[in-house]
């Protein structure tokens, strides 16, 4: 058999039967003391993969361009997220925290800032990327969580969970330190281990680098004074999380040492320029090949008997996610994809990174630039196949494979969507997404159009199952309040732009959570720059939305009216007081890049006008506040009494261009219109188009219906046994 009939082989081994395969049982395990890793086939798929890894691998580069084509479409699909992830480490170490550090975000994900991809607009994020060549163990520490909701949700170099630390795995009152080792590490055998007389819980990783995503619960509209608001969230809570070097820890006593300064400084311009050639996808094969390349040479795919693998799934830690449908044994979750990385080398795609091979020429290279698009367009056609229907209320609910992915064809299909909506996911006991881009299963939603979603008490489904539109379904705690929390977050999608779905500059419409309740020190009419005190909420940078008091008039502005910092603020500090104040001039706009899809790009752009500010009067002293953007609603505001209800216990979120009649200011997340745009980009076509995103973090479990994760009982099967209410629409 030629080396490319072998490889035709290999790939309908792999791709052949997958879903039927991952339908089997498990084998009986036996009985007997722990078997060893390799004794314990997961899952009869296992079987098969074991016997394509001791096939052959292909001998030399394919030469036939439709051969190529073929395989760099499928390398795509396949390569997507590890590329992703070398990528985007790269671009974030690059501009912020390096390496074994974290970066600490102080406010709330919003259209001015650098978040995560389709940033949540209801935590704090605490970003970090791990590299155990770098450092064979580092010490991460955490805050207590039994009464404050966090998750870190830790990803290996395929985007695969590994880790899951926080309120529903590991519930404390005290801190608590995990030793942080990859899969060379002689720790990773251990859940717990004793180092120089301190034990600590391990967290073993089965690559090398690695993502931690950590998600901490504020109420991002809440004022400053609130217990839950993003201030006392940020101080208490954020800067309690660690991440040390197990060398570092011990030195202090086996306590962690926290950053002098929680600041990530500036990006140079040098830095910049380094990071630029990584933000997006490349347009090019080759260089998405050299990256993929990269990120498998530096994180090869896990061996089988990584870490814990073998362990029986009742053994397992709590903070230790398994793979994808085990059901008896644990094995590294991306354990599985070494056939496939091999079915890939005539390309040039191996193990030891990636080469343009030698013998190939224009036409071959052309063949790799064609089927690299072609996979683009395959993975596009995959997402769009995914169909909603009345049953859901038309809602896109992903609640079983996202988080960890079976090591297959469909596996890796939705694994790379994920990376397409949003970077990466938790796995569905943290968190499910349910989301709609189109109105009833066909229409685009529209900017330009007002939508309601109305929730209603338990009561109302009457005990049927799938429970309708009722409130989220979530763990509670002793009051009946959320542990963790839901929220309607409203982004707007961008094909061109991996960081997309991005949150609308339009949030700042509503102000109805905002207060100018801090002084302006000085207004300087000839200058046109304003000095202010530092704001209770908010930081104060450029693009930062403000709003001014009932007195603004005097001093050339509107009360109650949205203006945005123009300039980088200079800082004072007053050397007798310590007191810092910042200087700065105005704009009533703020005019973001567009992208080629026509969508403004979020953390883009530049001021408009610069006001011209007036002397004031004796109308009394001029104050501001920074905007809470609304880009979000949910339960944190639900719980603190700052949604209105309607009469029958209901609650009414609106989406729209502007506050629909009757309804409280306090209920509406506005929307990005042609009439908005039209202010901002005269004469330009800019996208209206809008997508919802519904997050549940910490569910209610699948066998406690009503919930969002899959039900059985008996011989009752339900894909959730609730469904999240209609979105209406409105005009």
């Amino acid at each position: 058999m030629s080396p490319l009939n072998r490889l035709a082989a290999t790939l309908r081994t792999l791709y052949g039967d997958e879903d039927r395969r991952l339908a089997r049982r498990s084998p009986r395990p036996r009985r007997a003391n722990r078997p060893s890793p390799a004794a314990v086939p997961e899952r009869l798929e296992d079987r098969t993969l074991m016997t394509a890894h001791a096939s052959p691998s292909p001998a030399r580069a394919a030469t036939d361009p439709a051969t190529i084509q073929k395989l760099a479409a499928a390398a795509y699909v396949w390569g997507l997220a590890p590329e992703f992830l070398q990528r985007f480490s790269t671009y974030n170490t690059t501009l912020g925290a390096p390496f074994n550090a974290l970066e600490y975000v102080s406010q709330p994900a919003a259209w001015n800032d650098a978040a995560t991809n389709a940033g949540d607009a209801s935590v704090l994020y605490i970003n970090g990327f791990t590299d155990f060549t770098k450092a064979p163990a580092l010490v991460l520490t955490v805050p207590p969580s039994s009464s404050q909701y966090y998750v870190v949700n830790y990803l290996d170099d395929y985007l695969n969970t590994v880790g899951s630390i926080g309120t529903r795995t590991t519930p404390s009152d005290t801190a608590t330190s995990y030793l942080l080792v990859g899969p060379n590490s002689p720790y990773a055998k251990f859940r717990t281990v004793d180092v120089h007389g301190y034990r600590y819980r391990v967290m073993a990783s089965d690559t090398n680098v690695n993502w931690m995503l950590i998600r901490v619960a504020t109420n991002t509209l809440a004022d400053a004074s609130a217990a839950d608001s993003v201030p006392n969230v940020y101080n208490n809570v954020v800067k309690k999380f660690a991440l040390n070097t197990l060398a570092q820890f011990e030195a202090n006593g086996h306590q962690p040492v926290y950053p002098t300064s929680y600041d990530t400084p500036a990006p140079t311009t040098e830095e910049l320029i380094r990071a630029e050639p990584f933000r997006n996808t490349p347009t090019q094969a080759v260089a998405f090949f050299n990256q993929l390349g990269s990120s498998v040479k530096t994180s090869p795919i896990p061996a089988r008997n990584a870490g814990l693998s073998g362990s029986a799934l009742s053994r397992l830690p709590a903070w230790v996610v398994p793979q994808y449908d085990a059901r008896l044994r644990y094995l590294a979750p991306s354990y599985g994809q070494q056939a496939v990385l091999r079915a890939f080398a005539p390309l040039g795609l191996t193990a030891n990174g990636y080469r343009i091979p030698r013998n190939w020429g224009k036409a071959q290279l052309q063949a790799l630039q064609a089927g690299y698009e072609q996979g683009q367009q395959d993975l596009d056609s995959f997402i769009s196949q995914g169909t909603t229907s009345a049953g859901t209320n038309y809602w896109t609910i992903l609640n079983t494979i996202i988080g960890t992915y079976p090591n297959d064809k469909r596996g890796y299909e939705i694994r790379s969507a994920i990376v397409l909506n949003g970077g990466s996911a938790n796995v569905p006991l943290d968190a499910v997404y349910p989301s709609m881009n189109k109105y009833l299963g066909t229409t685009q939603l529209d900017g330009n159009n007002t939508y309601s979603i109305t929730f209603t008490p338990p009561a109302a489904s009457a005990g049927t199952l799938p429970a309708d539109g009722i409130y989220p379904p979530l763990v509670t705690d002793a009051q009946g309040d959320p542990r963790g929390f839901w929220a309607i977050t409203l982004y707007q999608p961008d094909p061109s732009e991996v960081a997309a779905p991005y949150l609308s500059q339009a949030g700042v419409l509503n102000t109805s959570y905002s207060t100018a309740d801090t002084a302006v020190v000085s207004v300087d009419p000839a200058t046109d720059v304003m000095t202010v005190s530092a704001p209770s909420w908010g930081v104060i940078q450029a693009s930062t939305p403000l709003l001014f008091g009932s007195n603004a008039a005097a001093y050339g502005l509107s009360p109650n009216t949205v203006y945005y910092i123009a300039s980088t603020p200079t800082t004072n500090v007053d050397a007798t007081t310590g007191a810092t104040t910042y200087s700065f001039t105005v704009s009533p706009q703020w005019i973001q890049t567009l992208s080629s899809a026509g969508v403004p790009i979020q953390y883009s752009g530049g001021p408009g006008a610069i006001v011209d500010l007036q002397q004031g009067s004796a109308a009394g002293a001029l104050s501001y506040g920074v905007v809470k953007p609304v880009a979000q609603l949910g339960s944190p505001q639900l719980v603190d009494g700052q949604l209105a209800k309607n009469a029958d216990g209901s609650l009414t979120i609106w989406v729209g261009p502007t506050l629909p009649a009757g309804a409280a200011a306090s209920n509406w997340i506005p929307t990005p219109s042609t009439a908005y745009f039209n202010t901002l980009y005269p004469g330009k076509t800019v996208s209206t188009a809008l997508q919802i995103i519904m997050r549940m973090y910490y569910p209610t479990p699948g066998d406690s219906a009503p919930s969002i994760l899959p039900y059985r009982s008996g011989t009752t099967k339900l894909p959730e046994s609730y469904i999240p209410p209609s979105l209406v629409q409105i005009s």
